[in-house]
This record gives structure tokens, C-alpha cells and sequence, in this order.
């Protein structure tokens, strides 16, 4: 009996031990069975994020690794010149790429592609070992070398369409019609002013490739075509700008200057019709030119007009009555302006002598001008030349327009009437300098100048640019009499007589400049400029013509421009077949 209860008690202690393994199974199994359902929320969650939420955008990101975008480039417009020959068009090119990743063998690659391509062998070996998957070897490649390349068929290496600008008549208004880089942006001229115009809208090709680069069969492909550019006509005559830069090359050369510019306007319409510059470049080679070959001085340079500025004090002082072309006028040699301050002279010493105004004017006379200036006052003088734009830009659609330097009436000291009445202590551009001749010639209207005749459209349809702003600067009445004064530059006594034009008659004044020192104050020793500008037919006017050249040997405008004027103004009129205005008998 006493086993039997034994064996009972131990049974009832197993039960015991039992029963609390049992429930521990039970939180286990609870805890497995929540971290599952955590884990599959956490899975579900995710695959929320992945399948919808982040949908878009890993799209996108496979799309990235998918799809290449290259850009084709848009035809860029011609230039025009105004009677239709070309300036500056797009001619056909290549463009040589590289998938680097499929490239076999880069040193040989590179040494098969070096004779076609303008790139040295290690530049090609590196771009096509680099680790990126798409990268051009060459741009603006001659169409036959581009087709050379592709005939080769190398591994990871392929051609596309492309254009380079091209200049066929080389250096001519080069400063004019500037440059674009390799990516067509217009840089510099009507390249740059008018590149929204010229430029067009890109294409774009889209291509499906695999991991490793290489375009799928079946994959996608769109094409968007390129929209070409604007074609722009200017207002330039193509034969006269050529005429004006041979004159202008002639002229430095024999004169030993270092430079120069000739500008040739329409009077009445402000069209530019020749505009040049030396020093010049190649815009086919822009890369290589200088900065200074570059710059379109006529526009961007300024200089003391001198005695060519005793025009806007002529006009100042017949506009308010203060004289008359035939006011007597006692002449010394030397003029004491300011008393112990500043003491003017003419150019060549003389006794005292009595000239009408007219001959002021003609022979040139500085201590005869500031006796007239000083009858106008400071203040009128000063309006006429703000009157006639001095100071402020043409407006001229060329980029990087100077607007010249003036000292405001306020800061006018004792000396500056008289620097100002014979061109001193006042700076121009060409252009301006071109602008004051060209309003006396039209009846004392002036019209901003211009270089857009028009556009075509991409039906051929031809669109005149819009007409360009004019006011008035003097009377009619003024710029008649003024007009006389001028023609006798020209004859007799005056110092412009190797202008004249011989078969027509012809208007102008000589100018004879100190150059200032760019470093400081004062003037640079032995430096001038000498200029001419004039217009012609004098009667009824056609073309304005202004030449500047700088630091000639001698160093007279009368003598180094004057014949400067007189070859592209006849020229000028020949070509627009103005009547001759001169009899046969009379003309030289």
C-alpha cells in the first residue's frame, strides 16, 4: 500500500512539472506568429512603397539606365549680305562618338581614328578607356573624314550629323558678323546679337540601349527633328565692304598706323553699309586671333574726334543765330582762354588775320572756333553735343557698343569750352563720330544706325526689319547752310581737298587728334589720330563715310584719310548709281 501511494505522488509531481512546459510553448508560439505577421506587414509595406508609391521614380531610374538621349543640333540661319550673297552659313559635318564599353582595343582605336580626326592619340586612348558610357571623340569633323570614320565600322565607335559655321568670304567684316563656338553660340557680332534668331531648336534622338551599351533591336527609338535656324539679311554691301577694307589695308600700310576703321552709312535710312576694322582675323579660324583683331573698334573704341567735332560747333552756333557763314572773325595765332590757365593755337603759327566763318571752318581754324564757341556759351554747346548723341549708345544691334565719354556740363571747368568746340576732352566712336555727318546730310535728321534688313522665314518669305527711330537735331535750314560750309573743305584753301570726289560734289571735314595716354593722364608722346568724314553727293546725299586711322606717318587727316574718303565714297556712289553731280569739264 505504502508503493501504491509512492508511486501516486510521483505521478502527481510529473503532472505539475508538466504543466508549466505547455504554457511556455504557447508564448513561443505567439511570439513567432507575431514577428511573422510584423515581417509580412513590413514585406507587404514595402512592396506598397516599391510598386506604388516609388513606382514613378524607379521608373525613371530604369528608364536612365535604358534610354540616351543625344541632342542633334538645329541648322543654324545664314547671314545675307543685302543683295543676297552669303556671309556666314552652316555647311554639312560629322560628329564622332564613342560607347567605351564596347570599344575592343583602345590604343588601337585611337591610332586607326588620329589621321581623320583632329586629336592627338593618347586624347582619343583616354576618352575611349574612360569609364563613361557614351562620350564624343570629335566635333565639326569635314563630312568626308566623318564618312572615312564610319566606313571603318570600329567597335563602339560611330558618327553622327553635324554642321560647322563657315565664313566664305574669310576675313571680310569679320569684327561685323563675329563667331559661334563648337557648340553653335553665337560669341561675338551678329552671331551673338542675333543668336536667338540664327540659332533654331535642337533635335533629339532617343535610343533603348542594354546594360552594356549597345542599342536594342527592339527597343525604343524617337526622333525629334531639329528646327532650323532664321536666315538674317544685313544691311552690308558686300562689294563696298570689300572696297572699304582694301582702301583702309592700303592706307595703313602706307602710312604706317596701327590701325583704323571706315564706316559708310545711308543717311537717310541709318543702314550700314560697310563697316572696317584693322586690325582683322579669319572667323574660320576665330580660335587664333588676338583679342585686340577681335574687337569691332568701330563700335567698341573711342577716340578725340578733334577738328571733325568743329561740325557740331558750326551747327550749335548757325542753329542759334550767333553767326553767319560770312561773320568777319579776327584771327591771332594764339588764344588765352582761361588767363594763366590754357592758352589755344592753330596748327601752323600766322599773323592776325580777319576769316569768315566758312573759312573758319575750312581752313580749320581751332582759336577761330572757340572765338564762336565762346559767343554760344557753354551750355548751348554742350546740348548740341548731347543733341547729336555723344555720350550715349547709337543703339546699333552689334553687342559691346561704347557710349563714349563726355564730362557733364556740371563739371565743366574754364577750359572745357574751348577742349570741347575743337574735339578735345571729348571721346566717340567711329559710329558716332559717322552719326553727326550722316544727320547734317539728311536735313538735320538723325536715324539710329542698323545692321538687320530683314529676315527669312522658312518659306523663303522675306520680312523687313523694323524701321529704326529718327529725331531731329538741327534745323533744315541749318544743316543747308552747314552742308555749304563743308563743300569748301574740299576746294580752294580748305584742308580736305584730297577728298573730293571729282564726278560728284561732296561735303566733309578733316580731323587731327592727340591720342590720350590709356595708362594715366595726359597724351602719349607723337601719338594722333587723323580722320576724314564727309558725305556726297552734297546736294542730295547717298552715303556718309568716316575715316579713322590711328597713329599714321604723317599724321594729318587731310593727307592719310581724306584719299581714304575719296576711294570708298566714289566707289559708293558708282555702285548705287548716283548721277555724277559734277560737268565733265569741271571734274579732276
Amino acid at each position: 500500500m505504502a508503493s501504491g501511494r509512492g508511486s501516486a505522488k510521483r505521478r502527481r509531481r510529473r503532472g505539475r512539472r508538466r504543466g508549466p512546459g505547455r504554457g511556455d510553448s504557447g508564448k513561443r508560439l505567439l511570439v513567432v506568429l507575431g514577428a511573422t505577421v510584423l515581417a509580412f506587414l513590413a514585406i507587404t509595406g514595402r512592396l506598397v512603397v516599391l510598386q506604388v508609391v516609388d513606382a514613378t521614380s524607379l521608373d525613371e531610374a530604369a528608364a536612365r539606365q535604358r534610354l540616351r538621349t543625344i541632342e542633334l543640333p538645329a541648322d543654324r540661319g545664314r547671314v545675307y549680305d543685302r543683295n543676297g550673297n552669303h556671309l556666314a552659313l552652316s555647311v554639312d559635318a560629322r560628329a564622332v562618338y564613342a560607347q567605351p564599353r564596347l570599344v575592343r582595343n583602345p590604343e588601337a582605336t585611337a591610332r586607326r581614328l588620329a589621321p581623320l580626326l583632329p586629336r592627338p592619340v593618347g586624347d582619343l586612348r583616354r576618352r575611349l578607356a574612360s569609364k563613361t558610357p557614351w562620350v564624343y571623340l570629335a566635333r565639326r569633323v569635314p563630312a568626308a573624314r566623318g564618312d572615312r570614320v564610319a566606313r571603318l565600322k570600329l567597335p563602339g565607335v560611330g558618327v553622327l550629323d553635324d554642321t560647322v559655321r563657315s565664313y566664305p568670304a574669310g576675313p571680310l567684316a569679320a569684327q561685323v558678323l563675329g563667331f559661334v563656338d563648337v557648340d553653335g553660340k553665337g560669341l561675338a557680332g551678329v552671331e551673338q546679337q542675333y543668336d536667338g534668331l540664327l540659332r533654331g531648336r535642337p533635335g533629339q534622338l532617343l535610343l533603348e540601349q542594354d546594360p552594356q551599351g549597345r542599342p536594342i533591336p527592339s527597343g525604343q527609338r524617337r526622333l525629334k527633328p531639329p528646327t532650323p535656324g532664321t536666315d538674317i539679311v544685313l544691311t552690308i554691301d558686300q562689294p563696298l565692304q570689300y572696297v572699304a577694307e582694301r582702301a583702309l589695308y592700303q592706307a595703313v600700310r602706307r602710312n604706317h598706323a596701327k590701325g583704323g576703321s571706315v564706316v559708310v552709312l545711308a543717311p537717310a535710312t541709318g543702314e550700314v553699309l560697310a563697316m572696317a576694322n584693322l586690325p582683322d582675323y579669319d572667323p574660320n579660324r576665330y580660335a587664333k586671333a588676338t583679342a585686340l583683331a577681335r574687337r569691332n573698334r568701330a563700335v567698341e573704341d573711342v577716340f578725340e574726334p578733334g577738328s571733325t567735332n568743329k561740325t557740331i560747333t558750326a551747327a550749335a552756333a548757325l542753329e542759334a543765330g550767333v553767326v553767319t557763314p560770312v561773320t568777319k572773325l579776327r584771327i591771332p595765332w594764339a588764344l588765352e582762354l582761361c588767363p594763366g590757365v590754357k592758352t589755344f593755337h592753330d596748327s601752323h603759327k600766322h599773323a592776325q588775320h580777319v576769316l569768315s566763318f566758312a573759312d573758319v571752318v575750312a581752313q580749320s581754324s581751332n582759336v577761330g572756333t572757340i572765338k564762336v564757341a565762346s559767343k554760344l556759351g557753354k551750355q548751348r554747346l554742350a546740348k548740341a553735343e548731347q543733341d547729336f548723341g555723344y555720350g550715349r549708345r547709337t543703339g546699333i544691334d552689334l553687342p559691346g557698343e561704347s557710349p563714349g565719354l563726355v564730362t557733364p556740363l556740371s563739371a565743366w571747368r574754364c577750359t572745357d569750352l574751348g577742349v570741347n568746340a575743337i574735339g578735345q576732352g571729348v571721346a566717340v566712336t567711329v559710329l558716332q563720330a559717322a552719326g553727326v555727318y550722316a544727320a547734317v546730310a539728311n536735313g538735320g535728321v538723325q536715324v539710329a544706325p542698323s545692321l538687320l534688313k530683314g529676315t527669312i522665314d522658312a518659306r523663303g518669305r522675306f520680312q523687313p526689319a523694323e524701321r529704326r527711330p529718327s529725331r531731329r537735331v538741327v534745323s533744315e535750314r541749318t544743316a543747308t547752310t552747314l552742308t555749304a560750309i563743308l563743300q569748301r573743305v574740299l576746294t580752294g584753301r580748305g584742308t580736305g581737298t584730297e577728298a573730293a570726289l571729282g564726278a560728284w560734289t561732296a561735303a566733309g571735314k578733316t580731323g587731327t587728334a592727340r591720342k590720350p595716354n590709356p595708362h594715366g593722364r595726359g597724351y602719349l608722346p607723337g601719338a594722333y589720330v587723323a580722320s576724314f568724314i564727309g558725305f556726297a553727293p552734297a546736294d542730295h546725299p547717298a552715303v556718309a563715310v568716316a575715316v579713322v586711322l590711328d597713329q599714321p606717318t604723317p599724321i594729318f587727316g587731310g593727307v592719310v584719310a581724306a584719299p581714304v574718303f575719296r576711294e570708298v565714297a566714289s566707289y559708293a556712289l558708282t555702285r548705287l548709281r548716283v548721277p555724277a553731280s559734277v560737268p565733265a569739264h569741271r571734274q579732276r
